[in-house]
Protein backbone atom coordinates (compact mmCIF):
# COMPACT_ATOMS: atom_id res chain seq x y z
CA UNK A 1 0.00 0.00 0.00
CA UNK A 2 1.50 3.36 -1.22
CA UNK A 3 1.49 5.89 1.75
CA UNK A 4 1.07 9.87 0.18
CA UNK A 5 4.06 11.93 1.51
CA UNK A 6 3.51 15.31 0.11
CA UNK A 7 4.65 15.24 -3.35
CA UNK A 8 6.66 11.63 -2.65
CA UNK A 9 4.75 8.83 -2.75
CA UNK A 10 6.19 5.67 -0.68
CA UNK A 11 5.88 2.22 -0.56
CA UNK A 12 5.98 1.64 3.50
CA UNK A 13 4.69 4.34 6.20
CA UNK A 14 6.91 6.94 7.84
CA UNK A 15 8.14 4.82 10.61
CA UNK A 16 9.10 1.48 8.41
CA UNK A 17 10.83 3.47 6.83
CA UNK A 18 12.74 5.15 9.56
CA UNK A 19 13.09 2.28 11.29
CA UNK A 20 14.96 0.54 8.30
CA UNK A 21 17.31 3.54 7.65
CA UNK A 22 18.60 3.26 11.16
CA UNK A 23 18.85 -0.18 10.84
CA UNK A 24 21.19 0.22 8.50
CA UNK A 25 23.03 2.98 9.59
CA UNK A 26 23.55 0.66 12.83
CA UNK A 27 24.71 -1.87 10.85
CA UNK A 28 27.36 0.06 8.91
CA UNK A 29 28.59 1.50 12.76
CA UNK A 30 28.81 -1.91 13.74
CA UNK A 31 31.55 -2.34 11.12
CA UNK A 32 33.30 0.91 11.42
CA UNK A 33 33.69 -0.13 14.73
CA UNK A 34 34.67 -3.24 14.30
CA UNK A 35 37.45 -2.04 11.60
CA UNK A 36 38.23 1.01 13.99
CA UNK A 37 38.59 -1.42 17.37
CA UNK A 38 40.72 -3.59 15.23
CA UNK A 39 43.07 -0.68 14.41
CA UNK A 40 43.17 0.38 17.79
CA UNK A 41 44.79 -2.94 19.04
CA UNK A 42 47.08 -3.44 16.20
CA UNK A 43 48.59 0.07 16.96
CA UNK A 44 48.96 -0.34 20.66
CA UNK A 45 50.21 -4.10 19.95
CA UNK A 46 52.89 -3.16 17.54
CA UNK A 47 53.87 -0.41 19.54
CA UNK A 48 54.51 -2.36 22.52
CA UNK A 49 55.94 -4.86 20.68
CA UNK A 50 58.62 -2.72 18.45
CA UNK A 51 60.61 -5.65 17.92
CA UNK A 52 64.20 -4.51 16.45
CA UNK A 53 63.37 -0.68 16.71
CA UNK A 54 60.85 -1.35 14.22
CA UNK A 55 58.10 0.95 15.48
CA UNK A 56 59.93 3.47 14.56
CA UNK A 57 63.41 3.43 12.90
CA UNK A 58 65.96 5.55 14.20
CA UNK A 59 65.82 8.97 12.20
CA UNK A 60 62.51 8.53 10.83
CA UNK A 61 59.71 11.45 11.44
CA UNK A 62 56.64 11.48 13.07
CA UNK A 63 53.72 13.37 12.76
CA UNK A 64 53.05 15.58 16.23
CA UNK A 65 50.02 14.77 18.82
CA UNK A 66 48.42 18.11 17.86
CA UNK A 67 48.18 16.73 14.02
CA UNK A 68 45.70 13.64 14.98
CA UNK A 69 43.22 15.73 17.19
CA UNK A 70 43.47 18.66 13.99
CA UNK A 71 42.46 15.94 11.56
CA UNK A 72 39.87 14.95 13.83
CA UNK A 73 38.55 17.67 14.75
CA UNK A 74 36.18 17.97 12.06
CA UNK A 75 34.30 15.14 12.68
CA UNK A 76 34.02 15.78 16.64
CA UNK A 77 32.35 19.63 15.44
CA UNK A 78 29.75 17.92 13.31
CA UNK A 79 29.05 15.45 15.90
CA UNK A 80 28.47 18.68 18.42
CA UNK A 81 26.43 20.81 15.22
CA UNK A 82 24.17 18.05 14.51
CA UNK A 83 22.93 17.62 17.64
CA UNK A 84 22.05 20.84 18.34
CA UNK A 85 20.03 20.89 15.29
CA UNK A 86 18.63 18.18 16.69
CA UNK A 87 17.33 19.46 19.95
CA UNK A 88 16.58 22.41 18.16
CA UNK A 89 14.55 22.47 14.75
CA UNK A 90 13.67 26.61 14.23
CA UNK A 91 18.73 25.86 13.72
CA UNK A 92 18.38 23.40 11.44
CA UNK A 93 19.43 26.08 8.58
CA UNK A 94 22.11 26.93 10.61
CA UNK A 95 23.46 23.87 12.07
CA UNK A 96 23.08 21.31 8.68
CA UNK A 97 25.73 23.67 6.36
CA UNK A 98 27.93 24.06 9.48
CA UNK A 99 27.87 20.18 9.82
CA UNK A 100 28.72 20.17 6.15
CA UNK A 101 31.58 22.80 6.09
CA UNK A 102 33.48 21.49 8.98
CA UNK A 103 33.62 18.17 7.48
CA UNK A 104 34.63 19.33 4.03
CA UNK A 105 37.60 21.50 5.81
CA UNK A 106 38.12 18.29 8.23
CA UNK A 107 38.80 16.06 5.04
CA UNK A 108 40.87 18.97 3.71
CA UNK A 109 43.11 19.03 6.97
CA UNK A 110 43.37 14.68 6.80
CA UNK A 111 44.14 14.77 2.81
CA UNK A 112 46.78 17.23 3.18
CA UNK A 113 48.54 15.12 6.12
CA UNK A 114 48.36 11.89 4.45
CA UNK A 115 49.87 14.20 1.42
CA UNK A 116 52.68 15.37 3.54
CA UNK A 117 53.19 12.21 5.30
CA UNK A 118 56.88 12.61 7.04
CA UNK A 119 57.95 8.68 7.36
CA UNK A 120 58.53 7.85 3.56
CA UNK A 121 61.58 6.58 2.69
CA UNK A 122 62.78 5.55 -0.89
CA UNK A 123 64.81 2.07 -1.60
CA UNK A 124 67.88 1.65 -3.78
CA UNK A 125 65.41 1.76 -6.82
CA UNK A 126 63.83 4.77 -5.61
CA UNK A 127 61.00 3.27 -4.81
CA UNK A 128 59.03 4.70 -2.21
CA UNK A 129 58.02 2.85 1.13
CA UNK A 130 56.19 3.53 4.54
CA UNK A 131 59.38 3.00 6.85
CA UNK A 132 58.34 1.43 10.00
CA UNK A 133 55.02 0.00 11.55
CA UNK A 134 54.08 3.27 13.25
CA UNK A 135 53.98 4.67 9.84
CA UNK A 136 51.88 1.52 8.18
CA UNK A 137 49.44 1.98 11.37
CA UNK A 138 48.79 5.64 10.50
CA UNK A 139 48.37 5.41 7.15
CA UNK A 140 45.45 2.63 7.86
CA UNK A 141 43.90 4.69 10.72
CA UNK A 142 43.92 8.07 8.34
CA UNK A 143 41.82 5.91 5.47
CA UNK A 144 39.81 4.56 8.51
CA UNK A 145 38.89 8.91 9.89
CA UNK A 146 39.07 9.44 5.50
CA UNK A 147 36.22 6.88 5.09
CA UNK A 148 34.42 8.27 8.02
CA UNK A 149 34.83 12.03 6.53
CA UNK A 150 33.46 10.94 3.13
CA UNK A 151 30.46 8.98 4.31
CA UNK A 152 29.56 12.25 6.69
CA UNK A 153 30.17 14.07 3.99
CA UNK A 154 27.45 12.33 1.77
CA UNK A 155 24.94 12.18 4.86
CA UNK A 156 25.18 15.72 5.98
CA UNK A 157 24.91 16.79 2.00
CA UNK A 158 21.71 15.33 2.22
CA UNK A 159 20.81 17.21 5.43
CA UNK A 160 21.70 20.37 3.93
CA UNK A 161 19.12 19.17 0.82
CA UNK A 162 16.51 18.52 2.99
CA UNK A 163 16.77 21.40 5.57
CA UNK A 164 15.41 23.26 2.65
CA UNK A 165 12.88 21.40 1.32
CA UNK A 166 8.97 22.55 2.14
CA UNK A 167 7.08 19.27 1.27
CA UNK A 168 8.71 16.76 3.51
CA UNK A 169 6.76 13.51 5.91
CA UNK A 170 7.76 15.57 9.82
CA UNK A 171 7.48 11.94 11.14
CA UNK A 172 9.67 10.57 8.43
CA UNK A 173 12.08 13.82 8.51
CA UNK A 174 12.40 13.00 12.29
CA UNK A 175 13.47 9.93 12.08
CA UNK A 176 16.55 10.85 9.85
CA UNK A 177 17.34 13.02 11.69
CA UNK A 178 18.28 10.74 14.47
CA UNK A 179 19.38 8.03 12.14
CA UNK A 180 21.74 10.61 11.19
CA UNK A 181 22.65 11.77 14.78
CA UNK A 182 23.55 8.20 15.43
CA UNK A 183 26.30 8.45 12.69
CA UNK A 184 27.62 11.56 13.74
CA UNK A 185 27.83 10.76 17.64
CA UNK A 186 29.56 7.55 16.02
CA UNK A 187 32.28 9.67 14.37
CA UNK A 188 32.53 11.70 16.99
CA UNK A 189 33.53 8.93 19.52
CA UNK A 190 35.64 7.97 16.47
CA UNK A 191 37.21 10.88 15.96
CA UNK A 192 38.06 10.89 19.87
CA UNK A 193 39.54 7.73 19.92
CA UNK A 194 41.33 7.69 16.71
CA UNK A 195 43.26 11.21 17.82
CA UNK A 196 43.98 9.84 21.33
CA UNK A 197 45.46 6.71 19.70
CA UNK A 198 47.59 7.99 17.26
CA UNK A 199 49.35 10.66 20.08
CA UNK A 200 50.89 7.51 21.60
CA UNK A 201 54.17 7.19 19.51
Amino acid sequence: MTVNQGQMPHVYAPEVQGRRERLGVRFLIVANGSFLAAMIFTWFYLRNLNTNDAWIPKGVHTFSVASGWSAGAGLILAGIFHAIGVQNKSLRQITAPLVLIVLIVGAYLEWHQMAHMPFIAQDPNSRPFYNGAYASSWVIMAGTRMFAYLISTFIALGLVIRSYRTSIDPVLEEWRQKTAGSWFTWVTIAGILSAITISFK
